[in-house]
């Protein structure tokens, strides 16, 4: 018999990321079907079967309604499938999933309050108000599968790019401290997080580099001009902020490359 995992029409985001652990993780649900239903508290103790799970909704094992004060769809199935060790080994994904997971369960409870601009929020557009049919909630679950799909990407790269940080290697600048970093996952972003006023991202792949500064009364010309004097045939560019001098990224991968070697482009960033 197919498998068959049962959620509530118009699912919250907390159902839908419930339902992807399960079809992501668990063997036996990757190519499940996903049914539909008037929000229930007894239709699980009546219908569940090893074939047919209900998350969030019926009254059954994943479902936070019947008491789980502290929980939700997601922490309960995220728990389950830790306890039948159907959970990642790498040491980034986990600490990714139990962000991702902690993430929704406080959505879930209500206890993430005063978000700016909340109709830019995940659980703010992934469900379609109004008359629901079947076909409306399972394409509101489908975009909620491609959006945690890279939610979980991303999450995975800032466990990565931690992991790289702890190489950093600290200098001082005209402006005030500076920070150097080889990484292929260090991003402006995660620099946002960190304490300096001049970053400097080395990607040792792709041999692109990044000078970045959060400062607003930073201007990065001084070094845009030096890395133009020392090497011309690199495709150099300051954005028009002065906040950035980037050379290659991934949405240029036609640009050329420097010469100059990382120890070098730190000392760029001490002396300009």
């Amino acid at each position: 018999m197919r498998k068959t995992l049962v959620t509530h029409i118009n699912p919250h985001l907390d159902d839908i990321t419930a339902i992807w652990l399960f079809k992501k993780f668990h063997p036996d649900f990757q190519d499940t079907d996903i049914e539909f239903i008037s929000a229930s508290r007894e239709a699980a103790l009546k219908e569940e079967s090893a074939e047919r799970i209900f998350v969030g909704t019926g009254g059954g094992k994943f479902d936070e309604h019947k008491g789980d004060l502290e929980d939700s769809a997601t922490s309960l199935v995220w728990k389950y499938l830790k306890e039948q060790n159907l959970v990642p080994t790498e040491d980034s994904s986990v600490k990714a999933l139990e962000e991702l997971v902690e993430w929704v369960r406080l959505d879930d409870l209500g206890r993430l309050k005063n978000l700016p601009y909340p109709q830019f929020y995940v659980p703010g557009f992934i469900r379609v108000y109004g008359p629901q049919q079947q076909a409306d909630s399972l394409e509101n679950t489908t975009l909620g599968f491609q959006i945690l799909d890279r939610v979980y990407q991303v999450l995975i790269n800032k466990q990565k790019a931690e992991k790289d940080w702890e190489n950093k290697i600290e200098f001082e600048t005209k402006w005030g401290k500076g920070v150097a970093v080889e990484s292929e996952n260090v991003s402006r972003a995660f620099c946002d997080t960190k304490n300096g006023e001049v970053f400097l991202m080395y990607d040792p792949k792709f041999k692109s580099v990044q000078f970045y500064t959060p400062r607003e009364d930073v201007d990065l010309e001084p070094i845009y001009q030096t890395v133009k004097e020392l090497d011309p045939q690199a495709s150099w560019f300051l954005h028009q902020s002065h906040k950035m001098v980037i050379c290659g990224s991934g949405s240029a991968p036609a640009s050329k490359p420097t010469k100059l070697i990382f120890e070098q482009l730190i000392d760029i960033a001490k002396s300009s």
